[in-house]
């Protein structure tokens, strides 16, 4: 056989070599969202007499504002993987579950989100800011940053609080969507303490 004839064999297996590494089976991207998980009040009627509660965007840190889960591996190293991703952008899902949760608790009140048209008749405002938010090092899911109650329009607000809340994993092992039903949770305990708020203010002088 010819040199000549040798090297073209030889660049034909290279590529038929190449297309069976190519064929290889790469991981498929998972897509995760937030729930909400808290349930209403027993015996309460679903009918707002309290008045409207909006809530602002929720503001994240640069860090969790990407579309990868993110996760801590060690206290000053975060792991980003490129498969497990959100479904929606992290600040607005988290601005949605809120909500979701907020009108389960506070069923007497009607909880928007916004923007909202300008003639809307508010009892209060909901600032949420997160600090930390994901899985950590030692297992749990932590949810750090604080919040406030704001009047309308006024921006000096009525409360402000500090939250630091996590939970363990429902499974032990490494399992990505234990660890997002957990942070779905800890929204759930975030909405806990605002309600309670909440219903701690004088009722709105006028109805929407």
């Amino acid at each position: 056989m010819r040199p000549s004839h040798l090297a073209a064999l030889g660049a034909a297996l290279a590529l038929a070599l190449a297309g069976c590494v190519s064929l290889k089976r790469t991981p498929e991207a998972r897509f995760f969202t937030l729930r909400s998980l808290a349930e209403p009040p027993a015996g309460v009627k679903a009918q707002v007499t309290a008045g409207v509660v909006g809530v602002l965007p929720v503001v994240v840190p640069g860090y969790l504002d990407r579309p990868q889960v993110v996760s801590w591996v060690a206290p000053g190293e975060l792991r980003i993987d490129e498969f497990l991703r959100w479904a929606e952008p992290l600040d607005a899902g988290v601005s949605r579950t809120l909500a979701e949760n907020l009108q389960a608790l506070l069923p007497e009140n009607r909880i928007i989100r916004a923007p909202w048209p300008s003639s809307a008749k508010l009892r209060c405002r909901v600032r949420v800011e997160l600090r930390r938010f994901g899985p950590q090092t030692n297992g749990d899911v932590q949810l750090e940053g604080r919040w406030a109650l704001l009047p309308v329009p006024d921006e000096r607000a009525l409360l402000v609080r500090s939250v630091s809340l996590h939970r363990p994993r429902a499974a032990r092992e490494l399992d990505p969507g234990a660890e997002v039903e957990a942070m779905s949770g800890l929204v759930a305990d975030l909405a806990k303490e605002i309600a309670a708020a909440v219903e701690g203010l004088p009722p709105s002088p006028e109805r929407p």
